[in-house]
């Protein structure tokens, strides 16, 4: 409940800040998810993990990456949080959430910290792809900044996948980020990749 004062308390009084609940979630899951920077370096001091793992395989990281709280992201950076760490379901990593979602600084700031945008799922999918798909333009400028391919395209061998928010359809390998946008509804992102030299004559594959 970010509640610094009584976690204080608690972790003087000895509680055990690696404790696991039903559902094997930590308090630094929890810290993470409310996007706490001062009670992620709390647990952290008192003996947490900074590289902490859900059943699923989702980490603090990730957790703080999709909230999009930077000054926690930081902090998790700074204790030598995994930035190539992948989820078990489908692969994914902190900044595909992260540009999912939206959160550009924190895009930039796991880029800086080593994170690789140019991994790719097998349904094809990257961090800007992602971040396409969802309409993200702040996050698509950081990725073009630090070198994603406008033209990139969708490349797997199979037609399932995460389906495009506007229900469109699943998306089919070989089409490129210009069609994800245009046929997601997000005409503003895909004139902005026309701008940044995104090919208009591109063939959309059926």
């Amino acid at each position: 409940n970010d509640d610094l004062e009584t976690a204080e308390l608690l972790i003087r009084a000895g509680a055990d800040v690696k404790a696991l609940n039903r559902y094997a979630v930590t308090p630094m899951s929890l810290a993470c998810t409310n996007g706490s920077a001062a009670m992620v370096e709390l647990l952290i001091k008192a003996g947490a993990n900074p590289n902490s793992v859900l059943p699923g395989g989702e980490t603090a990281l990730m957790t703080a990456a999709r909230t999009g709280r930077l000054e926690a992201v930081q902090v998790l950076l700074k204790h030598g949080a995994d930035v190539h760490a992948k989820e078990l379901k489908r692969g994914q990593t902190a900044i595909m959430w992260a540009a999912a979602e939206g959160h550009a600084q924190v895009v930039e700031e796991l880029i800086n910290a080593g994170a690789q945008f140019r991994d790719r799922l097998s349904t094809g999918f990257t961090p800007f792809l992602f971040a396409v798909r969802e309409g993200r333009s702040d996050v698509v400028r950081v990725l073009l900044k630090a070198g994603a391919d406008v033209n990139e395209t969708i490349q797997t061998t199979t037609v399932s996948g995460p389906r495009p928010a506007s229900g469109a359809g699943v998306p089919r390998p070989g089409n490129s980020a210009l069609h994800l946008a245009v046929v997601n509804g997000h005409l503003e992102l895909a004139a902005m990749l026309l701008d940044a030299s995104a090919d208009p004559n591109a063939i959309a594959v059926g």
